[in-house]
Parts: C-alpha cells; sequence; structure tokens
C-alpha cells in the first residue's frame, strides 16, 4: 500500500500480463498514436518475467513443439499478416536450423520457441516506438493482485509488489488460468498439471516408464510429439471421453479469396435476414455454401472424421490430407476474421446447445494440426508403443504404489484400470472464474467489478472489450484481451483474432487519449493526469452495448 501522505504513481495506460496478447496490444496501441498528438503518455507493464513477449504459450521449449498454426496467420500485427514471416526471413539461417526451421514459408508450422523469439522482437520494437515517441514505458516486474475502477474514472492497479498505480486505462492480458480438471492429483509425485513446457515432461519421466496423457486434443498431441522427440520408450495411454485426436491439417489447403456468407459483412448481413440472430442451422448451411463455393466435398467422414478405433481413423485423416486440399478446413479457418461477430449474434440458447451437443467435435475438426506431428502419432500407434482411448472415466493416485490408475469405459460398457508412473493433464487451461485461485480474477468477482462469463471467462461488453461488473454495468476504464475473453470473443485460442481484438482496443483507447489531450470537456475522459487522479465527479453510466 502506499505510504500516508503520498500519491501512487499515475499511468495513461496500464498492461496487466506481458505475454504475446499483451505484446501485440502494446505494440499496435504505438502505432495507432498519431505522431506529435498531444502530451506525452505514460505506460506500465506488469509482468513478472524479465523479458516481456513470450509469455508461458511460446517460452524456451523444444524445437519437436509446434505452433498449430501456420506461420502466415501468427503475427502480432492485425494489419500485416507477414510481420512474423518477414521477421523470420531477416534472421541467421543457422540460428533458424539451430531451432529446428529448415525453410521458411507462411504454410510452415515451426517450432512455438520461434514465436516467443520474435515477440520479444516486437517488445524491443515497442519500446524503441515509445521512445521515438516521448512515451514513457516502464515495465514492473511483478504480477498484479488487484485491479479496482476509480470514481469517476480510471483504475487503480495493485502489484504484488512495490507501489499500486492509478491508471486512465487499465487492459488485463493476464493469460491462461491453470486447469483445475484434476485438484486431488496436484501434489502427486509423477503429476504434471500440463504439457508446457514439454521440455519439462522430457527431462521430468523416465524412458521406459509408462505414461498416461489425458485429453486427446492439440495439448495432447504436443506431449506425445515430444515424448516420441526424446525417444521414450514406454507405453503411452492418452484417453479422453471422446476418444477422438484432431483433424490433419492438409498442407495443400490453401485460404479462400474472400468468404461471401461468413466475413464480417457477409456474417452481418446473414443475421438480418434471420430476425438479426443466428442459429446452429443457418450457421451450418452458410459453411456449407462457403465450402461448395471452393468446389468442396461435403462427405461427412471427411468433415465429421471416422468414429471408432483412433488409429484407423488417423490413417483416414492422414490419407485425405496427403492427397489433396480440404476446402472445409480451409473455410473454417477463413471464419476467424468474422467468427467472435458469429458467436456474438447467436442467442443464448443457440449458445449453449454449441456448448453441450457440438463444442466437443468442434473443437476435434476445427482445431487441426500439421502433418509433421500426425506422423509421429501414426509411428506410435502402428508400433503399439501408443493406445488411444475413449470413455474416460477418472484417475487416481496410489501413494502406496506411486502409480496412477485410470479407469476407462468401452462401447460394451465394460470398464477396465490402466496404470501408469506419471500422469499429464492435456485438458487444456481452465475458463471457470468462479472458482479459480488467480488471486487477480477472485479479487475482481468478490468486489463485484467483474462476473464470470456463463460461456468461460469473464463477462464482457462485446463492442469495447469492457469488463461488466456483478450489477450488469460496464467498467469502461477496464478492458480485457485474451484466454479471459473467450466467453464474449469465443475463439481466443488464436493470435490473428487475439491481434484483431487487439487492435480494436488499442485504436479505441488511443483515440480516447488523443481526444483528452486536445478537448478538456471529451466526455469521460480527461485531458491530464492531474484532473483524473484528484477529485472527480461521479462516474457516468455507460452507454447501453450493441
Amino acid at each position: 500500500m502506499t505510504a500516508p501522505g503520498t500519491t501512487p504513481p499515475a499511468a495513461d495506460l496500464a498492461i496487466v500480463g506481458g505475454g504475446s496478447v499483451a505484446v501485440s496490444f502494446l505494440y499496435q496501441f504505438l502505432l495507432s498514436l498519431e505522431p506529435g498528438g498531444g502530451r506525452a503518455l505514460t505506460i506500465a507493464l506488469f509482468e513478472p518475467q524479465a523479458e516481456p513477449g513470450a509469455g508461458e504459450a511460446y517460452q524456451e521449449d523444444l524445437p519437436s513443439n509446434l505452433l498449430n498454426i501456420p506461420a502466415g496467420n501468427m503475427s502480432a500485427r492485425a494489419d500485416h499478416r507477414m510481420d512474423f514471416v518477414d521477421w523470420l526471413r531477416a534472421q541467421d539461417p543457422a540460428w533458424l536450423r539451430a531451432q529446428g526451421a529448415d525453410s521458411i514459408a507462411p504454410a510452415d508450422f515451426l517450432p512455438r520457441p520461434l514465436f516467443g523469439a520474435y515477440m520479444r522482437a516486437v517488445y524491443a520494437r515497442a519500446c524503441e516506438l515509445a521512445r521515438a515517441q516521448g512515451v514513457t514505458l516502464t515495465h514492473v516486474r511483478s504480477r498484479v493482485r488487484r485491479v479496482a475502477p476509480l470514481p469517476g474514472c480510471g483504475a487503480r492497479v495493485e502489484p504484488e509488489s512495490g507501489q499500486p498505480c492509478l491508471a486512465r486505462y487499465a487492459v488485463l492480458c493476464n493469460g491462461n488460468l491453470p486447469s483445475q480438471a484434476f485438484p486431488e492429483l496436484r501434489d502427486a509425485p509423477g503429476y504434471f498439471n500440463s504439457p508446457y513446457p514439454v521440455q519439462a515432461l522430457t527431462r521430468g519421466i523416465a524412458a521406459d516408464a509408462p505414461v498416461c496423457i489425458i485429453g486427446t486434443s492439440l495439448s495432447a498431441v504436443d506431449a506425445i510429439a515430444a515424448l516420441r522427440q526424446a525417444a521414450h520408450r514406454g507405453p503411452i495411454l492418452c484417453a479422453s471421453r471422446n476418444g477422438r485426436l484432431p483433424s490433419v491439417r492438409s498442407p495443400h489447403n490453401r485460404a479462400p479469396d474472400a468468404l461471401r456468407r461468413l466475413s464480417p459483412e457477409g456474417v452481418a448481413r446473414l443475421a438480418a435476414t434471420h430476425g438479426g440472430a443466428l442459429s446452429l442451422e443457418v450457421i451450418a448451411a452458410a459453411l456449407r455454401e462457403e465450402v461448395q463455393a471452393l468446389d468442396g466435398s461435403l462427405a461427412a467422414a471427411d468433415v465429421f472424421g471416422l468414429d471408432g478405433e483412433a488409429r484407423a481413423a488417423l490413417d483416414d485423416e492422414i490419407r485425405r490430407s496427403e492427397q489433396a486440399a480440404r476446402p472445409w478446413q480451409a473455410v473454417a479457418a477463413a471464419t476467424n476474421a468474422a467468427v467472435d461477430l458469429i458467436w456474438h449474434l447467436m442467442p443464448d440458447a443457440e449458445r449453449g446447445r454449441f456448448q453441450s451437443q457440438w463444442r466437443s467435435l468442434w473443437m476435434a475438426r476445427r482445431a487441426t494440426f500439421p502433418m509433421r506431428n500426425a506422423l509421429k502419432l501414426q509411428a506410435l500407434l502402428q508400433n503399439g508403443q501408443l493406445q488411444v482411448s475413449g470413455g474416460y472415466l477418472d484417475s487416481r493416485h496410489d501413494s502406496a504404489s506411486g502409480l496412477f490408475h485410470t479407469r476407462l469405459r468401452d462401447a460394451a460398457g465394460a470398464v477396465s484400470t490402466h496404470a501408469s508412473r506419471y500422469l499429464i493433464n492435456a485438458t487444456s487451461f481452465s475458463v471457470d472464474t468462479a472458482s479459480t485461485q488467480d488471486p487477480l480474477v477472485s479479487a475482481l468477482l468478490r468486489e463485484g467489478h467483474a462476473q464470470p462469463d456463463p460461456h468461460g471467462g469473464l463477462a464482457l461488453d462485446y463492442a469495447t472489450g469492457c469488463l461488466k461488473n456483478a450489477a450488469g454495468g460496464i467498467e469502461p476504464d477496464i478492458s480485457v484481451l485474451g484466454s479471459l475473453a473467450g466467453g464474449t470473443y469465443f475463439w481466443t485460442t488464436s493470435m490473428d483474432v487475439n491481434a484483431r481484438l487487439a487492435r480494436g482496443q488499442a485504436q479505441r483507447i488511443g483515440a480516447a487519449l488523443a481526444r483528452s489531450a486536445t478537448d478538456p470537456d471529451s466526455p469521460g475522459d480527461s485531458p491530464s493526469l492531474a484532473r483524473w487522479t484528484g477529485h472527480r465527479q461521479p462516474r457516468p453510466a455507460p452507454a447501453a452495448s450493441s
């Protein structure tokens, strides 16, 4: 807390978190500022790591840990999709080869640590740009335990160490919440609550020991690929309720020139013809039209995948993806430009129907993984070292034997138990804010400054990304980006979506600060830190969101 009689430091903008989404926002915010646009701004970036940019998602790791999105769709800038590729092409080829990248093309699936290196370089760019613009950018090496709106306007940001900061705007980019799937196993020897970094798996797992991976999604694939890369010799069981591996992305896919129905403009028109809302049936029909416009097949086995035995299903996936392009994959990827709007225009009942009936299948098919990793899994399935199963029931740890016991139920209803020395939780991060132990999120909810979104993360105003408080009002000076925004924008696990949303917030906040610097009567904004950190009028009621 601040000592009596002292004033906390002030900033125009506080950014909580220093991972890829935070740095994307920071860089695009600085790019949005008009040269000589008024008084110099002050930005505080709260990130405990010494080098902002990579975050946990893209930290130093094994080269086998690949991005699941082509390099051409990975960029910190929404207006320059090839920025990552251009940066890579400017690097030393010998260094790139040492990092596991023999060639650079927009369609390549590259090692995740390379994107982390790029994001650190983007942060360095941001620092240079801030200096050139006269912006004071301060990196505060601390986590944040509390953010609260101030009377009138602004937010108080309280780090775990150091002085509080009074910020005109606060943007929360504080990353993924840890999985809460197996709290009873958290302290068990041999348990990994996340596959990342995958090098921790290869260092901490004995080469001959049996391993169980819970989950069959992209993070499970990453864990299997890492064990394969490390020449793990023991048996590997990968289990989930449905036993479905993700779809294998065809290397022959090409992005459509433009979507007709499912572009942002097309989605708005489509909703207008259906009373302003979108049902699952309307969306499915639009997807069919988009695929057919690419002369694509809509064979059920291709789109939905083979049900049943995982080895046969993966063989079929690899065969289809090796032979030709899969237009439905290209169309699904292209919907990233409008996926948040599609979700926004679905009534709550349709969202609930999707979550309960279709989300599991959608995640297995829409979240594709690269051929390179698919071939690794295929080899392990063929030699019998890997088993992928559905019917997952539960896992427990026997302290006497040091083994994990995982129960599965087969199609006939019979229950079997599998023992393993190690257990890896690959069920993804948590989006359950109501039960999280994260100090910042818990404080926001406890104090009524935020409310959980029923579909995960925190409830936000769609138009601005600002928090909805417990009373249903909007906190106009505190916004959210990244995984905690998933209930509002749906597909916030994809960098291109996050960069686009970050750019929108950057431009909105940059424009508001520019107005406040030139117009003392600008509604909701103040021309100087001195004014808004002093006595203020009651906070005005926010305008209704669209």
